[in-house]
């Protein structure tokens, strides 16, 4: 056969094989993303009921709060009333100020609302979806399955990590833009710009909880070793947070809290803590690419 066809053939071949070649490669692409999809979408379905749960709850909360506001709010009117006709001596004695009364909403609920509750349940929602994403499916023997999918660890790791997010980032939503539709409701003046700002430093204060549950869920065997983990870390957290406060030859102590840095008195001032973003965006990165890889590379008996 002469040279060049033999040459010409080569060529046929080679790019029937490299077109061959990429087809399968589209075709598993595809195949492992609607196994990533399947198993995110079905993640989300077994996870739906304490979400709905504990978002109800603080729905229900915000909804009390923004009811009762307006009774409260003529209240605090009435009082700075009965205290401004007291004597101007014995106000400034007690160091009371009646100059001017600012009750708004967002002050009730900064101290209300969002002074400890919503972290408590967004601390606790994060911390159970952890420790049932991967933890318990080794514990039950049902993470053989999935593995057993043709979809590598990497992307089994992701996509749970995925349905998390998904729900947890409706709990911050409602836990905190629901207040805006409630608000028009009961005709209460409102700052819309604070509870997106609110929504956003929530959103990181659970992501940051979870990527570090998530972490340990990726590590341990036993759902309740990253339940006790997890709660104890949140209990010290809490714990210096509060010492911190009280004393003050303690006050550094706040730095080591995720309580420190959400400040809910963004509500109020407006100013959101740009350190505590650092270092809720860093625990996200950090925890997540460090649990892919101990994920990725631990021993699980298939």
């Amino acid at each position: 056969m002469p040279v060049w066809r033999i040459s010409f053939w080569n060529t046929i071949t080679n790019d029937d094989t490299k077109s061959n070649h990429l087809k399968i490669c589209s075709s598993l692409d595809i195949l492992n993303l609607k196994i990533m999809l399947r198993i995110t979408w079905e993640t989300m379905k077994e996870r739906k009921w304490p979400v709905l749960i504990y978002s109800g709850a603080s729905i229900l909360l915000l909804w009390m709060y923004v009811a009762l506001y307006p009774s409260m709010q003529a209240q605090s009117q009435q009082l700075a009333e009965v205290l401004k006709s007291m004597p101007a001596g014995l106000m400034k004695a007690l160091g009371a100020n009646t100059s001017e009364v600012n009750f708004t909403l967002e002050a009730l609920l900064q101290t209300k609302q969002f002074g400890i509750v919503f972290q408590l349940l967004a601390g606790i929602l994060a911390i159970s979806i952890a420790g049932n994403d991967l933890a318990d499916e080794v514990e039950k023997g049902t993470i053989e399955f999935l593995l057993s999918q043709p979809v590598s660890r990497f992307k089994l790791y992701f996509a749970r990590f995925t349905s998390g997010t998904i729900w947890l980032t409706i709990f911050a939503a409602a836990s905190t833009l629901v207040v805006i539709p409630l608000a028009k409701i009961y005709n209460v003046a409102y700052v819309a710009e604070s509870y997106y700002k609110l929504f956003f430093i929530a959103w990181l204060f659970t992501m940051a909880v979870y990527a570090v549950s998530y972490f340990f869920s990726a590590a341990f065997s036993s759902k309740s070793r990253v339940f006790g983990i997890g709660a104890g870390l949140l209990i010290v957290m809490y714990s210096a947070f509060l010492v911190s406060a009280l004393k003050d030859s303690l006050d550094k102590w706040k730095y080591i809290s995720f309580f420190h840095y959400f400040s809910p008195d963004l509500l109020t001032t407006g100013t959101i803590d740009k350190l505590g973003v650092w270092i809720f965006v860093a625990t996200i990165i950090i925890c997540t690419t460090i649990g892919a890889v101990v994920f990725n590379n631990r021993d699980i008996a298939i």
